[in-house]
């Protein structure tokens, strides 16, 4: 009979279960109404009017009142959907109030609304408002009806063709759920839980509300059928994924119970005791009083089971002052007798027996669940007490009830009580064993279903397992796949990038080509008109002439060294150089001449890179610690020449980074110690520069500190029209970085950047 409370508090809890109309149901009523009141008149208010609506039916205590709302905000989203020509607002706000006069009873109307949705979706060609419209109607089909609910699960399959064509699978997973449970109700349990667990499957990849209540229709019919560890697997896991949810919905109690109830059937009561505290705590929050009585039973039974007979019966003394009625009246002496005979407390329990006695007269039959406890508990009394006609009088009663409601758990009970009765009370051994035979036979009835059920469960876990595993193996070759597109897509672009820089290198050559040819004929024209001219200025002539000639000769060299320069991109930089610096030596203009230095030092710090490609085996990543020893040398010899000298120190892992990553690494490294040497140490003045490159995981960092001047407005490190701050900002950006300026003791840089895959911390 531990059941009976199960059965009972389902018909409370199963009640709110519902579809989500949109994403937006599962915001809270507050952010709903915050959000109404800041939007506008288009499809979006209408989509928050359809949520507020459709959350009036998931209050807690919910009434008249909050159904009169939802039909208010159905109207006014069917107002503002014709206006603006906004079908799935007309379609769901007849839905709505459709919704609102079945919670109301008035189920004429309401299926009267739900048909005209129907009508108005087919004739739109609207097939979301079909499938919903079918839904809705099919809400009218009593399940408690054989026929009814044949029509019923026929308009569902009906929703669910739709949404499985439209792959709307937020709606396909809750409705496969409605089926489920239909088919639970006419005892096809195989075929329901293959659809619990396809919705499952749907529900994973849209709603973490939808997957909690699958878990829980698992869990329940697990209960139901008499697999427990199941039940109390899936329970559990519903009421994980109602707490990530923050699901304070009686949905989440009747998770609590079943959990309690589960670990009762276990005798396992002091687990049962915290469970069964919350949905007594949710049931008088949503001042449901007769559920209160009845969870207080179940927890006294739970403290009495774990000897805690004093809280057993303050938990029972307050359920008998919360009692108004008959029925109230009634649980509480089956309580009592029940415990108190558990407790050996027998001349107490007469007191209840009596009072129990004059108060089934006044039971309706229709109360059928309440009967057998109370008769159930009588016989346990006499039973205990040695009367074995009153006990047998109303085990009899017990066992016909139990047998016409099909109740195979308290028909064993009886089956089992006759036999004792029998056999230990009256000697008769034969009808006794006749009793206990028929007990071995309902338990083995009971054993075999469960373990049926718990091998079909274990088949479709099975099933569902292996087809993760296929999706998983899908998508893991699609990743392979794209992440060979992106690295394919890089390597083009690394080469468009090569190709116009070199075509850029290439113009620049034949520019200094073209322009040594003028400069050759233009020198021979003043040659042969100054010996024309003047005899005299022969030596002078003969002089300049040797000069010429040397030049030419550097200029051969040079021809040389460009040849070269068309095979190895190093060389090309530094012909760049070269450049750079023939430049520098014609520029009078300090400030002119410190900028070119600089771009020197910027195309330098991509020429090392190109070194150690060069000098390494590999094509495609280098080892970034000899590169930066070999920057900061370079940096040192040709900045750092104050008479007291600034040192620079360097402390790195020996780390290996992809080609479209160093680069970055190393202008940005140019530029940070370049500003330090210029700027932060005026008038001579020593100090020190500390490098630093570390991983950190899958992350570098990098830090160039000085103990300098200290102010950002001393340096010019941050004016916005700096070349070389835009330089660092562009190049984090680059890296995917995460840049990090310090004004404290001088200034500190910090870098943090993700590694790429190819990058390596080699021994």
């Amino acid at each position: 009979m531990k059941q009976f409370y199960f059965f009972l508090l389902l018909l409370f809890f199963i009640s709110s279960a519902s579809a989500q109309s949109s994403e937006l149901d599962e915001l809270t009523l507050p952010v709903l109404r915050q959000k109404l009141s800041e939007s506008k008149n288009d499809t979006n208010r209408v989509k928050l009017q359809l949520a507020l609506g459709h959350l009036m039916f998931f209050k807690p205590n919910k009434g008249a009142k909050d159904i009169d709302s939802a039909k208010n905000f159905a109207a006014q989203a069917s107002t503002l959907s014709y206006r603006l020509k906004y079908d799935f607002g007309i379609i769901n706000s007849m839905l709505l109030s459709a919704e609102a006069f079945y919670n109301s009873d008035d189920r004429k109307m309401g299926l009267k609304i739900a048909q005209n949705a129907l009508a108005f979706s087919q004739n739109h060609h609207n097939n979301d408002g079909q499938a919903r419209s079918y839904h809705m109607i099919a809400r009218y089909y009593r399940v408690s009806d054989p026929l009814e609910i044949q029509n019923r699960m026929l308009y569902i399959n009906k929703a669910i063709s739709i949404f499985r064509k439209e792959r709307n699978i937020l709606w396909l997973s809750f409705l496969l759920t409605v089926n489920a449970d239909s088919l639970f109700q006419v005892e096809k349990n195989t075929e329901g839980l293959k659809l619990l667990f396809e919705a499952l499957n749907l529900g994973k990849g849209v709603s973490r509300r939808t997957v909690e209540g699958i878990y829980r229709n698992i869990g329940r019919i697990s209960f139901k059928l008499g697999d427990y560890t199941n039940s109390l697997k899936y329970n559990l896991l519903a009421l994980e994924t109602a707490k990530e949810v923050n699901d304070t919905t009686s949905q989440r109690g009747a998770i609590n119970h079943v959990i309690a109830s589960t670990y009762i059937e276990m005798r396992q009561y002091h687990k049962a005791i915290p469970y069964s505290v919350e949905v007594l705590t949710m049931a008088r929050r949503y001042g449901e009083h007769r559920f209160v009585i009845l969870e207080s039973a179940a927890l006294a039974l739970e403290y009495t089971r774990t000897n805690q007979p004093g809280k057993a019966f303050a938990v029972l003394n307050e359920m008998k002052n919360m009692a108004v009625n008959d029925l109230d009246r009634l649980s509480v002496a089956v309580e009592y007798i029940n415990n108190l005979i558990y407790a050996k407390r027998f001349g107490e329990a007469a007191l209840y027996v009596q009072q129990l006695t004059s108060l089934l007269p006044k039971i309706s039959p229709a109360n059928t669940q309440e009967l057998m406890g109370a008769y159930n508990a009588l016989a346990s009394y006499y039973s205990a007490t040695g009367y074995v006609k009153q006990a047998y009088r109303y085990t009899e009663l017990y066992a016909t009830m139990a047998h016409k409601q099909n109740f195979a758990a308290s028909a064993r009970t009886a089956e089992y009580r006759y036999y004792e009765l029998l056999f230990l009370k009256k000697g008769n051994k034969k009808s006794a064993i006749e009793h206990f035979l028929k007990e071995k036979e309902i338990k083995d009835s009971i054993d075999n279903v469960a373990k049926a059920y718990q091998i079909f469960l274990l088949n479709i876990e099975n099933e569902a397992l292996e087809k993760n595993k296929h999706i998983d193996s899908l998508s893991r070759n699609a990743l392979l796949i794209e992440t060979k597109i992106k690295r394919n897509q890089l390597l083009q672009k690394v080469t468009i990038g090569g190709t116009a820089l070199l075509l850029v290198i290439t113009a620049l050559i034949y520019s200094r080509y073209r322009l040594k040819q003028r400069s050759n004929a233009l020198l021979l024209q003043q040659k042969y008109e100054i010996d024309q001219k003047n005899a005299v200025l022969q030596k002078l002539v003969a002089d300049k002439n040797k000069l010429l000639e040397d030049k030419d000769e550097l200029l051969s060299e040079k021809d040389l060294l460009l040849k070269e320069v068309n095979h190895r991109v190093k060389n090309n930089l530094q012909i760049v150089m070269s450049l750079l610096e023939s430049q520098s030596t014609q520029v009078h203009n300090k400030w002119a001449q410190e900028v070119i230095i600089e771009s020197q030092h910027r195309v330098q710090s991509i020429a090392f890179i190109h070194d150690q490609l060069y000098n390494s085996d590999k094509v495609s990543e280098i080892n970034v610690l000899p590169y930066i020893t070999q920057l900061l040398r370079s940096l040192d010899g040709s900045l750092n020449k104050k008479r007291d000298k600034v040192k620079i120190t360097l402390d790195a892992d020996e780390l290996w980074l992809d080609v479209a990553q160093a680069i970055p690494v190393g202008i940005i490294l140019n530029e940070l110690v370049t500003n330090a040497l210029k700027y932060a140490y005026p008038d001579n003045r020593s100090g020190a520069i500390n490098v630093s490159l570390k991983q950190n995981g899958q992350r570098a960092i990098l830090q160039v500190s000085d103990d300098g001047a200290g102010s950002s407005v001393d340096l010019g490190f941050d004016m916005a029209d700096s070349l070389g701050i835009s330089l660092v900002k562009g190049l984090n950006a680059q890296l995917k970085g995460i840049l990090l300026f310090t004004y404290k003791t001088g200034v500190t840089v910090k870098i943090d950047f993700p590694i790429e895959k190819t990058a390596t911390v080699r021994d």
